[in-house]
């Protein structure tokens, strides 16, 4: 069903999910790939026996994770489903979980109205990495300092141009981003990074955990944060840390 429908019959919603993306290419719907948006977007069309497309609030990448996904879609109310929640929990599969489905009025925007987002990238610090949590947080062997990470972490806090810290593959112009909070918390063997912006652009915060792991380990000071920053090259900041420890967190409206 084509979002911008003005058809009196049918009904805005907002939905919250959360997800395991490891077995996911991402949110967005691609060819011959298998992705959360359509999975959704699949679920909810056996429901209203009409295509329903969904719009999500961040396109998360392959292997990522979700506490909490916005999206909004239409719904023919002539369809009309008692407990949309249940229904499309019924539906979907076991990794992919509905939180909250209410009616929203016709101008809300899951992409649009967001005001911050948060991201959390999950270390295990543990000698022995257990395999339950392979796909769910990345291993940091030993020499990892966290003192010079997050001195590393918090320099990043306040209104800069993210150039070098945004992936080659992004069509954006405008790199500049508020970042409101950047800094790690510990729960026994899980570290914690966790950093809130007004938005983030490709690969932001992978690229930037890569080079705060980098400061961990002493390959990059904290006091070169600024002058990477500066630098607008990507090159100078640190490698694409792996998807499977990042989650879309918490979305602000």
């Amino acid at each position: 069903m084509n979002e911008s429908t003005s058809s009196t019959k049918i009904k805005k919603y907002r939905m919250e999910l959360q997800y395991k993306g490891s077995g996911y290419c991402g949110w967005q719907i691609q060819p011959h790939q298998t992705t959360v948006q359509e999975t959704v977007s699949n679920a909810l069309s056996l429901l209203a026996s009409s295509r329903i497309s969904i719009t999500g609030a961040s396109r998360t990448d392959s292997g990522v994770h979700a506490l909490q996904q916005v999206a909004h879609f239409y719904f023919p109310e002539k369809k009309s489903v008692p407990d949309l929640k249940k229904a499309l929990n019924a539906i979907l599969p076991w990794d992919i979980r509905v939180t909250s489905v209410a009616e929203v009025s016709s101008d809300f925007h899951a992409r649009k109205w967001a005001l911050k987002k948060r991201y959390e990238y999950h270390f295990y610090t543990g000698e022995v990495f257990p395999p339950f949590r392979h796909d769910l947080a990345l291993h940091l062997h030993s020499g990892f300092e966290l003192k010079p990470a997050a001195e590393a972490a918090a320099v990043l806090v306040g209104t800069h141009d993210f150039s070098a810290f945004t992936g080659s593959g992004t069509s954006v112009v405008d790199k500049v981003r508020s970042v409101t909070l950047s800094r790690f918390r510990r729960r026994g063997s899980i570290l914690i990074y966790r950093i809130e912006a007004n938005g983030f652009l490709f690969h932001m915060v992978r690229n930037i955990v890569g080079t705060l792991i980098e400061a961990g380990h002493g390959k990059i000071k904290p006091s070169a944060i600024p002058s990477i920053i500066n630098s607008l090259d990507r090159g100078q900041a640190g490698p694409t840390a792996p998807p499977q420890g990042l989650y879309l967190a918490k979305i602000w409206y």
